[in-house]
């Protein structure tokens, strides 16, 4: 992405996902377009959101990266080296027991949901088809304290 791709969008606060990273059945590395048109989608940043995308740009820019998240030497993450020397550490120093990174798609679903945001924002955001597909997933971690009888 051009540098003045990356301005206009962060003046436009929106980021845009088109492409994704995934493992095949085999653990190789395949790259392209999301797999559905719900996948790729334009978000709305948050001032925080905004402020670590503008740092990290500082990290891309130093080591020249071919990823915007990028390891020390401008190359793609290696997710295991991401897991054994910063998650699994930050879980531990946080008290928190371990879980997958993928985890925190879902913490993010269930904590907007419960705290009353849009399904479907809420969908937008982490790329499901329609707020049906969020209720589903993680309405069922909500305990809004409402007693129901049968």
């Amino acid at each position: 992405m051009t540098d003045e791709r990356i301005k206009a969008l962060w003046e436009n606060e929106i980021i845009s996902i088109k492409s994704a990273i995934t493992l095949d059945e085999n653990g190789k590395t395949i790259e392209g377009p999301c797999k559905t048109k719900y996948r790729r989608r334009k978000i709305k940043l948050s001032p925080k959101m905004l402020s670590a995308l503008k740092n990290q740009k500082k990290i891309y820019d130093q080591f020249k990266g071919i990823y915007f998240f990028c390891n020390e030497v401008g190359n793609m993450i290696d997710p295991s080296n991401l897991r054994s020397d910063i998650w699994i550490p930050t879980l531990k120093k946080a008290g928190i027991k371990y879980r997958e990174m993928k985890q925190t798609r879902h913490s993010f679903g269930t904590h907007h949901l419960s705290k009353g945001t849009n399904p479907l924002k809420i969908a937008r955001v982490i790329g499901h088809r329609d707020a049906e597909m969020v209720l589903k997933v993680y309405g069922k971690f909500i305990d809004d304290g409402i007693a129901i009888e049968d």
